[in-house]
């Protein structure tokens, strides 16, 4: 919910992804979340996010009614770009996103045969915990892009950033 440029840091990732035609749009969201409905989208509450991402995610593949793949996006993510979403769209199979050290991330895109694996994630373990096969690595144009707002710290520095 922390506001940046105006915008909450999840409106900032929504918006981003209304830019592309997706078929469904799900968002995750604790219980008590202040996140209303937001038009084009399916609200999903998560009785278990505070025991982590993996419950998360899990959640939102098992809310997907008709689609072939899903693309996984962190809502703390505000400056990823609707080119990079493309191109992992673009990929065939398992893609994620590459970090500068080399590591796998979201945003990730993932092909309907291996939903029921997502589906089994539980607490802090993400998808890079399964044994999807090979994965294509997919970085951003900018480095910048791969900014994650986890502490009061991080949005300090974007915003400083401009």
């Amino acid at each position: 919910m922390a506001e940046f440029r105006g915008r909450p840091l999840w409106e900032r990732a929504a918006r981003t992804a209304e830019a592309i035609d997706f078929s469904e749009r799900v968002v995750v969201i604790e219980p008590d979340s202040p996140i209303g409905s937001r038009l084009g989208w399916v609200r999903v509450e998560n009785q278990f996010a505070m025991q982590g991402m993996g419950t998360s995610i899990a959640a939102g593949v098992r809310a997907l009614v008709n689609c072939d793949r899903v693309i996984v996006m962190l809502a703390d993510m505000p400056l990823v770009s609707r080119a990079h979403l493309e191109r992992l769209i673009a990929a065939q199979g398992v893609a994620f996103t590459r970090y500068h050290d080399g590591s796998a991330g979201c945003p990730a895109i993932f092909p309907r045969s291996v939903f029921p694996l997502l589906e089994t994630l539980d607490g802090d373990r993400g998808a890079r915990s399964l044994d999807l096969g090979d994965a294509k690595l997919i970085a951003p144009s900018q480095k910048r892009q791969l900014t994650d707002i986890d502490e009061v710290s991080d949005l300090q520095r974007l915003r400083s950033a401009g």
